[in-house]
């Protein structure tokens, strides 16, 4: 910022002690003080605004660059799906054609085997491996049932409230030490 030796720097110290005296002089320094402090306080400010402007700009470029790589990656996974559907849809007319032209003749010969005559096969039936358990709604109203037969009343019989134990109301003097 500037460039002051040290000599200048006295010469200006005296110079100030002889214009303003012994008594203002460390008021005027420290005021001065001050002032060169509140300086580079701004500055550094600034400096840290600017930055972090430039950190931001930097961070924006990157996004937008992000966004461009997610773009371009999206389309080139569209384009491999739609490539696929494509191969697929094909296989799939190319597998129907040829079971309609391997039923054609099949028709008269073998019909069974096709599913067109002979009873369907017997249904299965596999033992239960697990015991049956209460479902969530067995269990919901076993718990109302419960909290019903084991809650208090808040208010005994008497209009009471029996939640907490009775208040001692003797008119006793109480005894400090």
């Amino acid at each position: 910022m500037l460039d002051f030796s040290f000599g200048e720097l006295f010469v200006i110290g005296g110079v100030a002690l002889v214009a303003l005296g012994p008594e203002r002089l460390p008021r005027v320094a420290r005021t001065f003080g001050q002032w060169v402090g509140k300086a580079q306080g701004y500055i550094s400010d600034v400096r840290s605004e600017i930055d972090r402007e430039i950190h931001l700009s930097e961070l924006r470029q990157l996004g937008e660059e992000a966004r461009q790589n997610a773009l371009n990656i999206q389309d080139s996974i569209r384009g491999a799906v739609t490539d696929a559907q494509a191969e697929l849809h094909n296989a799939t007319a190319q597998i129907n054609n040829a079971a309609s032209q391997a039923m054609s003749p099949l028709s008269g010969r073998n019909a069974g085997w096709l599913g067109g005559g002979g009873p369907p096969p017997p249904p299965m039936h596999f033992s239960r491996r697990y015991r049956p358990r209460p479902t969530i709604d067995d269990v919901a109203r076993e718990l109302e049932r419960l909290k019903r037969q084991v809650a208090l009343p808040d208010v005994a019989p008497g209009g009471r409230n029996t939640k907490f134990a009775p208040r001692a109301r003797v008119n006793r003097v109480r005894i400090r030490r």
